[in-house]
């Protein structure tokens, strides 16, 4: 089996697992016709809650899937106190994995509390971590699995997902069911060359049948090879693709890589629209050539209004190598990126490796949003971008501004007051669960996307002096999969 799938969904229930990767898998032992013996590691997101006290996952086979929980649009059709799967329950799982949330550290649990006579899957060890986003991101290494095909052949694995809060985990509190992964489906390859800051690669029909569906490609910032949405940096959004029958028909799949991101990995999410597959999803890296480092290494950018005819720009930088200097450019909507200034460096001859310092105040009398980045331009005309801020226009008085209202593709922008302070910010749904939650924003724009059409509730509290604010988040139609 040369690969696994990976998952990439989007529910509303809090022990929700979301960005499920299992990879480095290898064949292990001697294999037996019908089956395929491996160990891989499996990594998942899932909200930071405290109910989430221990976690269980069990997959199966597509057709030999029971649906315990009665499985509707990832949630069970019950709702309260839910009863577990028991052993007679899961004897077609050939995934089955518990981890103690209890503690400050997870543990991987050896016997199946709600049937101790009952036997998980072995495994190595388990790590968690808080991401920016608030949700927690756990890693399982050595998980030890016998899949139910030969190695190499396709098939598609059922997830449930579910956590208990009781000390015994004998309920079933919140359940994610029905996830779908294809294996062997598809492969993709590719090289991200950070020369000339283009990606470029195949996806591979291994199937009889042909397959369509769509692709995301994140950079892996944290260069851990799995991947975190909290972290990783979106690089491509939704592209459509088609494949004719296979095995060995291809499709390309290129693009452009931010120059912030240069030297970095890509992670390819790949998701099938078949029917009957709709959702099923694999995740694959393309690995980057290494080149130079950047010229300038960007430190700090803030933006914000200081009064009602200017704007005041600062940014820091940690190094510079051959650096002309710095265009300031700004956009008001208007699908244009104008050039305000250009500030030279500060280095001697473009070279430092000390912390510099620049600001400028720009004449700004819009009453809209403006959103200012900076372009760093090198003596050989090379030329990078700064992330993007951006700022409430002159009569804006709301202390946040949420826009588009309302929003036509599940995407809604939010502009705080100023970049002071840090702030957690918390979208509830129309039942007052949680939808999203983010933990320590310091930037004063935050965008929030793949939202479902629904009125929603943003409450962002300042962590310094627990000010509460609220805003309303109205989603009419969204253009998720």
């Amino acid at each position: 089996m040369a690969l696994l799938a990976t998952a990439f969904t989007d529910v509303q229930a809090q022990c929700a697992a979301s960005s499920i990767l299992i990879q480095n898998v290898t064949q292990v032992g001697v294999q037996t016709p019908g089956t395929c013996r491996v160990t891989f590691d499996l990594s998942f997101e899932m909200q930071n809650n405290g109910g989430n006290k221990y976690i269980f996952l069990h997959g199966w086979e597509q057709p030999s899937y029971p649906d315990f929980f009665d499985c509707v649009d990832g949630e069970p059709s019950g709702g309260g106190a839910i009863q577990p799967p028991e052993g007679p329950d899961l004897v077609d799982a050939f995934i089955n994995l518990g981890i103690d949330n209890s503690g400050p550290d997870p543990v991987l649990l050896s016997s199946y509390t709600p049937d101790p006579a009952f036997n998980l899957n072995a495994a190595d060890s388990v790590t968690s971590e808080l991401l920016p986003n608030g949700n927690v991101f756990f890693v399982i290494y050595g998980v030890e699995a016998v899949a139910p095909v030969d190695c190499g052949e396709a098939f598609v694995i059922a997830f449930d997902f579910w956590s208990s809060q009781s000390a015994q985990a004998q309920n079933a509190q919140c359940v994610s069911c029905n996830i779908l992964y294809a294996v062997n489906y598809f492969s993709v390859s590719g090289l991200a060359n950070c020369t000339n800051l283009t990606f470029a690669g195949t996806i591979t029909n291994n199937a009889s049948v042909a397959i369509n569906g769509y692709t995301l490609i994140y950079a892996d910032v944290n260069g851990d090879g799995f991947l975190a949405p909290g972290v990783d940096v979106l690089v491509q959004d939704t592209t459509n693709f088609a494949i004719a029958a296979g095995p060995g028909t291809t499709a390309p799949i290129s693009g452009v890589i931010p120059p912030l991101l240069i030297n970095l990995d890509l992670i390819v999410v790949t998701t099938l629209s078949l029917p009957g597959l709709e959702g099923a999803t694999q995740t694959n890296v393309i690995v980057s050539l290494q080149c130079a480092p950047l010229p300038v290494t960007f430190k700090s950018f803030t933006a914000t209004r200081t009064s009602a005819s200017n704007v005041a720009l600062k940014w820091e930088t940690a190094t510079e190598i051959d650096n002309r200097g710095f265009a300031i450019q700004r956009h008001l909507g208007d699908n244009n990126w104008e050039q305000v200034a250009f500030i030279n460096s500060l280095a001697q001859d473009g070279n430092s490796t000390s912390v510099l310092s620049y600001v400028y105040s720009d004449l700004n009398l819009n009453r809209g949003i403006s959103q200012y980045r900076i372009k760093q331009v090198d003596f050989n005309g090379a030329a990078r971008y700064s992330e993007i801020r951006a700022v409430r226009g002159y009569g804006m008085n709301d202390d946040v501004v949420v826009y588009p209202v309302p929003s036509y593709d599940g995407r809604v922008n939010v502009v705080f007051d100023n970049v002071d302070g840090t702030r957690d910010v918390n979208l509830i749904d129309m039942t007052g669960r949680l939808f999203r939650q983010w933990k320590g924003i310091t930037s004063n724009t935050l965008l929030v996307d793949n939202i479902r059409a629904g009125i929603y509730t943003l409450r962002i509290q300042n962590a310094q002096s627990g000010e509460v604010i609220t805003r309303k988040i109205v989603v009419t139609s969204n253009n998720t999969q």
